[in-house]
């Protein structure tokens, strides 16, 4: 995910305007700015489900702040409401953190990974599973924020290099034990490949290089086949990652597949958010020239291959960003939910019928989407559970919820994720 020029703050300031953002100018040195005590988040950016639908996570960046620190924190899914502590991050927040998924090894912490565009670094923040939740992290810079996790501080070699503005992030379980991460950088569209152990300890294992403008990341898990959208060319990249032949615990091989052409607009912005069907046979684009959610088949064909061919264009409007599936359709049907930074809209759409079944208006620029099947609440009547929506909207400093449940056309009434319980 990215901002509306695909920059980062400390190289270009233009989009704040454009998006009507008001600064503020702190006096004094960084070292002399007061923590964030904020309740929410501000300019919340992307959302990150945790497992059992009862909290998300919110990473956001606070560019109105001197030092532009970025925050996480939590709310609670069934109260509607933050919970637990919060954690501010060192640089620029990008936004496309995701889960390291405990699911290989039960015993192991649950964590969470979130690349950083302003520092190009990635840092992993620990939480545990009691109430309420306690978010952790393994060190802290000067200004008690935390500190970068990988590359190592004062550390020159380039291999060890997560490239110039990391946006996109995937964890997956790999080998002996280890998990595989992989970043895709903007500036310069590094791939980082990288094995983190049950410890929380981040390794370089490999990369490649596929060209400024790479934003997003995801992997087919029957082909393992990996794709990456590019915001400054109408293609998705491929290659697939296996481990090492000689050295499968620290080392990975990675061969480099042929692109996928995407249908290409008038403008120079192209693909953005992505997301995978839940029987891994579809890739689904967020598309901005032309606006359009693209599905791709990617399922096995002839001999095992992927088939990846553009199967749908679905035109949109404004500027799709992000997008998120739920099975809330008639009969379970899975729904593509796109949110648009640039008409205040989350596009709902029906990839089987291939047709916008619904428009959700917001107040403001909605970003990141998530959605998560929320058990039902005890005692509060405004919370009915169920398959829930949820939608960062970045300048007006919220998250909002949305019941998607009763499928489209039957919404309840948006909700404002609040203070504490």
């Amino acid at each position: 995910m990215n901002l509306p020029t695909g920059r980062r703050p400390r190289r270009s300031w233009p989009w704040l305007a454009a998006a009507s953002l008001a600064l503020s100018c702190a006096c004094g040195d960084a070292a002399d700015l007061p923590k964030d005590l904020e309740p929410g988040v501000r300019y919340p950016l992307a959302l990150t489900p945790l497992p059992g639908g009862t909290r998300v996570l919110v990473w956001g960046a606070n560019f109105d702040r001197m030092y532009r620190a970025g925050k996480v924190r939590a709310f609670d899914t069934r109260s509607e409401r933050w919970t637990g502590s919060d954690l501010e991050v060192a640089g620029f927040v990008g936004g496309a953190a995701l889960q390291l998924s405990a699911a290989a090894t039960p015993s192991a912490p649950v964590r969470a990974l979130m690349t950083s565009r302003e520092t190009d670094d990635i840092t992993l923040v620990s939480f545990d599973k009691a109430e309420p939740l306690t978010l952790s992290c393994g060190g802290h810079d000067a200004f008690g924020r935390c500190s970068r996790t990988f590359p190592p501080a004062r550390n020159e070699d380039t291999a060890l290099s997560v490239g110039a503005d990391p946006m996109g992030i995937e964890v997956r379980p790999w080998a002996a034990n280890r998990w595989l991460v992989t970043t895709v950088a903007l500036g310069d569209g590094r791939v980082s490949l990288l094995l983190a152990d049950d410890k929380g300890t981040v390794k370089p294992a490999g990369h490649l290089g596929l060209g400024a403008g790479v934003i997003a990341v995801r992997t087919a898990p029957a082909t393992g086949v990996t794709y990456v959208s590019d915001a400054r060319a109408p293609a998705l990249h491929t290659f697939t990652v296996r481990p090492d032949d000689a050295n499968p615990t620290t080392k990975v091989q990675i061969v480099a597949g042929q692109a996928i052409a995407l249908p290409a607009g008038t403008g120079s912005d192209f693909a953005h958010g992505l997301a995978l069907s839940a029987d891994g046979g579809r890739l689904y684009v967020a598309h901005r020239s032309p606006a359009a959610l693209i599905a791709v088949d990617v399922a096995a064909g002839v001999g095992g291959k992927p088939r990846n061919v553009v199967a749908a264009v679905v035109p949109l409007g404004g500027l799709p960003s992000e997008l998120t599936l739920a099975p809330t359709g008639p009969g379970g049907t899975e729904l593509a939910y796109v949110s648009s930074f640039g008409d205040d809209a989350i596009w709902v759409v029906d990839p089987g019928l291939r047709q916008v079944v619904q428009r959700i208006a917001l107040p403001h620029a909605p970003y990141g989407l998530a959605t998560a099947d929320v058990p039902q609440p005890t005692g509060d009547k405004d919370v009915p559970g169920g398959w829930t929506l949820y939608a960062t909207l970045f300048g007006a400093h919220q998250v909002v919820a949305l019941s998607i449940g009763a499928g489209p056309g039957v919404l309840g009434a948006r909700r404002t994720i609040r203070g504490a319980p």
